[in-house]
């Protein structure tokens, strides 16, 4: 499946909502001494690509007859 990147300018702004979020819910203190910065990253990338899918698909879909 093919997908459409986000511009590095909507990456970044997805990625402070995104660790804005994560401690609005009670992680602490997001940065790269995190003990999970690993685990919070390849979430962080798991959700992009979602996203980039999707707007991939809703670009290519073929209209409906």
């Amino acid at each position: 499946m093919s997908r459409n990147e986000m511009s590095d300018s909507d990456f970044v702004s997805f990625q402070d909502k995104f660790y804005d979020l994560l401690q609005k819910f009670g992680v602490s203190e997001i940065n790269c001494e995190h003990k999970r910065w690993d685990d919070i990253c390849e979430i962080r990338n798991k959700v992009v690509e979602f996203i980039e899918e999707q707007n991939y698909l809703q670009i290519h879909e073929l209209p409906e007859d």
